[in-house]
């Protein structure tokens, strides 16, 4: 599409006429030669306007380029996104057998934790849009369960499937934390983001918590933590109704520490509520970093006008030097 970038630079077009007519007439140097008779044979036109037309015909050509190069005639093109920088996290769903406890309630019925954590995570990584978003799971071992994709409803969805004994039953929690920031250091972008979410402590795995803090020490990418599972829970035995802590295993100081090395934080999920609230938080502590964007791009064509205004001015001297030229080569008269 053609069009100019100051298009009210169209406005001084005016200016040289405006300028001669405020301007001061010069006065007449030469008596006019009065001719009655012949008056009537000629129009008045012509007298007072000798080649008016091929006077300011070149000249006015001349201006209508400079207007033109000033008003900055460009072609715009058609939209093409633009290269952004994104957010890029992995996160890491804890499988362990102890995800199957069902201490948790989901839109008011009791679910186990792995099923809140699915939906409520689900939920939370399809509000994303515009980050690159990872999947480990973990166990016995841990595994990338689909990697780096801007697909999050299809994520979203791997997440809802994931399910217990993909890794096997315990918790090699520090395993996770060290795929997860190499999978991130092999990529160029600044803006990397791990979560972590487990209900345990390490029990499995090659990398133990002293490795895992200092890999998150030096590992230049935010650790956030999660710790799922309930405070309380009344289980039934031969003795009757007793309360007992299900979360007695989640090693809450580790995940702490592992959040505060990093230069992340540490949630605490008892419920549903605070399992939304930490994601929540996380929204704002990382917040999607913008919606695409597009450029058009631009091409100016300033020079086309302005090499026409420069031919035509070399033409209009040339011309001008042509007439000085010649009426210097005719003879002059003698006064008596």
């Amino acid at each position: 599409m053609f069009e100019f970038a100051l298009w009210w630079v169209w406005f001084l077009l005016p200016l040289p006429w405006i300028v001669r007519k405020v301007s001061p007439e010069q006065r007449q140097s030469q008596i006019p030669l009065s001719l009655p008779r012949a008056a009537r044979f000629i129009s008045p036109r012509q007298v007072q306007h000798p080649g008016r037309i091929r006077l300011w015909l070149l000249p006015g050509l001349v201006w209508l380029a400079l207007v033109a190069t000033l008003a900055q005639p460009q072609w715009v093109g058609e939209p093409v996104p633009m290269q952004q920088e994104r957010r890029e996290m992995m996160i890491a769903l804890d499988l362990s057998g102890s995800m199957q406890a069902d201490d948790m309630t989901l839109n008011g019925r009791q679910v186990t934790r792995l099923q809140a954590a699915h939906h409520i995570l689900a939920e939370f990584i399809e509000r994303r849009h515009g980050d690159r978003i990872g999947l480990i799971v973990y166990a016995d071992n841990a595994f990338v369960y689909s990697p780096l994709t801007s697909d999050l409803t299809a994520l979203a969805q791997l997440a809802r499937e994931a399910q217990l004994g993909l890794a096997g039953q315990r918790t090699a929690l520090g395993d996770a934390v060290g795929l997860a920031i190499r999978t991130l250091r092999e990529r160029d972008s600044e803006n990397n983001v791990i979560l972590l979410l487990t209900d345990g402590m390490i029990n499995s795995g090659a990398i133990d918590a002293r490795e895992a803090l200092t890999l998150a020490r030096n590992g230049g990418i935010r650790v956030h933590t999660v710790g799922i599972g309930s405070d309380e829970m009344v289980v039934q035995s031969w003795s009757g109704e007793r309360r007992i802590n299900p979360s007695a295993e989640l090693d809450e100081g580790f995940l702490n520490e592992l959040a505060s090395v990093s230069g992340g934080d540490y949630f605490r999920a008892r419920n549903e509520a605070e399992m939304r609230r930490a994601y929540d938080i996380i929204d704002q502590l990382e917040p999607v970093l913008g919606d695409d964007q597009y450029m058009r791009p631009r091409t100016a064509l300033a020079h086309w006008p302005l090499s026409v205004a420069f031919t035509l001015s070399l033409f209009l001297l040339l011309q001008r030097g042509l007439h000085l030229r010649q009426l210097r080569a005719q003879p002059r008269t003698r006064r008596r």
